[in-house]
C-alpha cells in the first residue's frame, strides 16, 4: 500500500465517522424534539393559565407528575449533553425553553420535591439550581449604565 492509499483511507474513515456522528445527532434531536412537543401539548392546556400563578397545594399535587416528567426529560438531555452526544448548537435550541421552565414559579416552589426525585443526580440538581440563580440574577433590574 502506498502513502497516498493510506491517506485516502484515513480521509474516508474520518468522513464516515463524521457523517455517522452527524446522523446520530440528528436522530437524537428529532427524537427528543418529538418527545418535548408531545409533553408541551399535554401540559399546555393545564399549565398555561396558571404558569405564573401561586397554586394551592392540592393543585400542585395534581400537576406534579407532569412537571416531574418534564424534569426527567430535561435530565436525559442534560446527561446526553454532558457526555458529548448533544452538540452545543443543538443544545442552544432547547436551552431557552428549558431555562424558562426551570425558572417559572411553579417549578421553583418544588425544590424539595426535585431534590427528592433526583437524589443521586447531584450534578443535575446543582445545574438546575445554577440555572435558576442565573435567571434570577438576569431578571433583576441593573443599576448604572444601560448598554
Amino acid at each position: 500500500m502506498t502513502t497516498g492509499g493510506v491517506f485516502v483511507g484515513m480521509i474516508a474513515v474520518y468522513v464516515g465517522m463524521r457523517n455517522n456522528t452527524r446522523q446520530l445527532n440528528a436522530q437524537i434531536f428529532l427524537s427528543f424534539s418529538d418527545r418535548l412537543q408531545t409533553i408541551r401539548h399535554m401540559l399546555r392546556t393545564e399549565l398555561l393559565p396558571i404558569w405564573t400563578a401561586e397554586l394551592p397545594p392540592e393543585e400542585v399535587a395534581r400537576i406534579l407528575p407532569g412537571l416531574l416528567q418534564v424534569l426527567h426529560l430535561i435530565l436525559e438531555l442534560y446527561e446526553l449533553r454532558e457526555q458529548g452526544y448533544v452538540r452545543p448548537r443543538m443544545w442552544q435550541i432547547w436551552s431557552r425553553n428549558i431555562d424558562r421552565f426551570l425558572t417559572c414559579p411553579i417549578v421553583r416552589s418544588l425544590n424539595d420535591e426535585i431534590r427528592f426525585e433526583f437524589s443521586g443526580h447531584d450534578r443535575f440538581i446543582a445545574w438546575v439550581e445554577q440555572r435558576q440563580a442565573l435567571a434570577s440574577f438576569e431578571a433583576r433590574p441593573h443599576r448604572g449604565k444601560r448598554f
